[in-house]
């Protein structure tokens, strides 16, 4: 299951616990923390393993600007150290606007800095002397001090996954990473970004079927399926409009592939303009069938089916409801379809 982003309501904190606490309990393997500009993601990961005894949680994602790759590492070492075999740590170089709006950090060379990054990760954590000298990364930063390693001796291996959209991106996915996060998985389609994957499987002599492929969606249980796309409706928008630039959006182009170049198109401008209501009228109903898990029984057991003919691993719900017990329902009716 993935979490939604917390805006500090004490409340909803106790709200995001017991959805974890129900998760575990209704057999779910991974709860996802997000991070965006708001609460970090490696708090409520600390946070909600302390409360918990088995589900794993993960983060989707820490943000490559937001971070040294050294500290990510020990990070992910320490939460190992103390919650051994639960912990899953997701990456990702995050958009322009958050980079650079957020973070101060220019958007440059997006695909070498992820690459770099990765490869500091992951020989901090083997414990090797880290050293690297490349055009984003450089430690030691200078001749006059030497290498160091990490002296935490966490327990195990911490799986790595890396969240793209972009070919290039994939592709290292599939060369460097554990896993794979994609965004806005439309099942039907996904043939194409799944042979992406395994072009970087096999240029690191891997197999793409070693790379687990981690999805989230969306779950809304109701009869009335037009119900159920209006609670999805705002959040769709909101990626295709908001989260990016006129010049370049990610989920844009992703939904653009899709199909829906000229309403992707139109969604952003009405959004960017100021006119979300109209932008969120404008989300395809069959987009969001495709992407969401969105009506009765056994429309849900028939989405969940195309996921898994898709080669998704790991399939994260959000659940959705208007009570907390709603959203609890949710989760449990999903774990018993799947």
């Amino acid at each position: 299951m993935i979490l939604p982003t917390w805006y500090g309501d004490p409340d909803t904190a106790a709200s995001m616990l017991a959805t974890v606490q129900e998760a575990e309990r209704s057999g779910y393997s991974i709860a996802w923390v997000p991070e965006l500009y708001g609460a970090d993601a490696v708090s409520l990961m600390a946070w909600l393993a302390s409360h918990t005894e088995r589900i794993r949680i993960g983060s989707a994602i820490l943000q490559i600007p937001a971070r040294q790759a050294t500290m990510t590492a020990m990070t992910a070492a320490t939460l190992e150290s103390l919650f051994p075999g639960r912990i899953v740590i997701g990456l990702g170089i995050s958009g322009p606007q958050v980079t650079e709006g957020w973070y101060g950090v220019a958007w440059d060379d997006p695909i070498g800095r992820t690459r770099e990054y990765l490869d500091v990760v992951v020989s901090t954590l083997d414990r090797q002397m880290v050293e690297h000298q490349g055009r984003h990364i450089r430690i030691p930063a200078s001749d006059k001090y030497r290498p160091i390693k990490l002296i935490l001796k966490h327990h195990g291996r911490v799986p790595i996954f890396l969240a793209a959209m972009g070919s290039r991106n994939v592709r290292l996915a599939g060369e460097r990473a554990d896993g794979w996060l994609p965004a806005l998985v439309l099942p039907e389609r996904f043939g194409p970004a799944r042979k992406v994957l395994a072009e970087g499987a096999a240029r690191a002599g891997r197999n793409v079927d070693d790379v687990v492929i981690a999805c989230s969606t969306s779950a809304v249980v109701t009869n009335d399926i037009e119900v159920g796309r209006n609670v999805y409706r705002p959040y769709l928008s909101l990626l295709i409009g908001g989260m990016g630039t006129r010049e370049r959006n990610f989920y844009r182009d992703l939904v653009a592939s899709y199909g829906y170049e000229e309403q992707s198109q139109q969604i952003s401008d009405l959004y960017l303009g100021g006119h979300k209501a109209e932008a969120e009228r404008l989300v395809p109903a069959e987009l969001i069938d495709g992407l969401t898990l969105i009506g009765d029984r056994p429309r849900i057991k028939d989405r969940l089916a195309a996921f898994r003919d898709a080669h998704i691993d790991i399939l994260s719900v959000a659940p959705s409801g208007r009570t907390q017990e709603e959203k609890l329902a949710v989760l449990r009716t999903v774990a018993e379809l799947q």
